[in-house]
This record gives structure tokens, C-alpha cells and sequence, in this order.
């Protein structure tokens, strides 16, 4: 489907409201008319990606996220690096910034939750940050036009066929 390697086609995505911030991570937003998101993130492209993850914890700055891992005793910032380079957790760089969406955690603690660790071991190969969290983030062909972070926690074993099926296609 989508590969670092080839650029994907524009996407259909919702439009965030222009009242979004950046760093309201943990807003909700109701209406959002569809848009493309390119692969390269744009101002629109990341608040859209920011409001496609309200539901599920929003994203969070690296740096912020390291803190809250400290103060959760899960860990600092140079624990955060190695749970990224180790591919157990993702992001995507924008404005500088490394952004985390938290679907990956569990929110009450912040521990890690094991759905999402299984799909990127199936995708992390084939896709770099900004397009994982396009992946999950988009209605999926493979899951009856769902989003696989909708499905994380109540149908995962048609997410990893979801994510082997686009692996697959990626790779050629």
C-alpha cells in the first residue's frame, strides 16, 4: 500500500479546525471534512493526523512524552529513544519535533500496550514513521473501510492480516 520507498498517493483524511493547536494533543474535534494528506506532513496534514488520533489519546512530543515517562517511573528520554530504535514504539518528525501517537500506551500508566508493538513488527520494515501513523490512522480496505487504531484492542488478528496484506504490497 503505502512504502518509504515510493511515494503513496494522497489519501483521504479529515480537516482539522483551524481552532486545533499542535500541542492540544488531548482535545476532541466533531466535524471534519475529508481531505488528502500527502507524505510529506504539511501544517493541515498534521493537525488533521493530530485529530484522526483524538479518540485514542492524541499525539504527544517526544520530549513531553519522555517527561511523562519519567514521572510514571516507565522510563526518561533516552528510554523512549530506545523503545523507538528497538521498533517497539513509533513517531514521526514534524516542525523539528518528534511526535508520538499515544494509541501505543496504555494512558492510565503509560506502559506499553502489546497490539500495536505486533502490527509495527509486521510494517516497520516497509514504512517510515509519517506513513505508520497514515496507516493507522486511515480507513483500511483489508478491514471493511475501519481504522486499524479503531481495531487495536477489539479485533487484532484482522489488523495483523491487514498490516501483512499492505506489508506485502509495499515490499513489491
Amino acid at each position: 500500500m503505502y512504502s518509504a520507498r515510493t511515494a503513496p498517493k494522497p489519501i483521504a483524511f479529515p480537516r482539522a479546525t483551524s481552532a486545533m493547536s499542535p500541542t492540544a494533543s488531548f482535545e476532541t474535534t466533531a466535524s471534519m471534512p475529508a481531505d488528502p494528506i500527502e507524505t510529506v506532513p504539511s501544517d493541515r496534514d498534521f493537525y488533521a493526523m493530530s485529530a484522526a488520533y483524538q479518540a485514542t489519546g492524541g499525539t504527544a512530543r517526544g520530549d513531553d512524552l519522555a517527561r511523562l515517562l519519567e514521572d510514571h517511573r516507565r522510563g526518561d528520554g533516552v528510554s523512549l529513544a530506545r523503545l523507538i530504535v528497538s521498533g517497539e514504539v513509533f513517531g514521526f518528525e514534524w516542525r523539528r519535533l518528534f511526535w508520538v501517537p499515544m494509541f501505543q500506551f496504555e494512558l492510565r500508566d503509560l506502559s506499553l500496550k502489546p497490539g500495536p508493538r505486533r502490527v509495527l513488527a509486521e510494517l516497520a520494515c516497509e514504512f517510515d514513521g509519517w506513513t505508520l501513523a497514515i496507516w493507522f490512522s486511515q480507513p483500511n480496505c483489508w478491514l471493511n473501510e475501519r481504522r486499524p487504531v479503531d481495531l487495536l484492542d477489539s479485533n487484532l488478528p484482522a489488523v495483523l492480516v491487514a498490516a501483512r496484506a499492505d506489508r506485502f504490497i509495499a515490499a513489491g
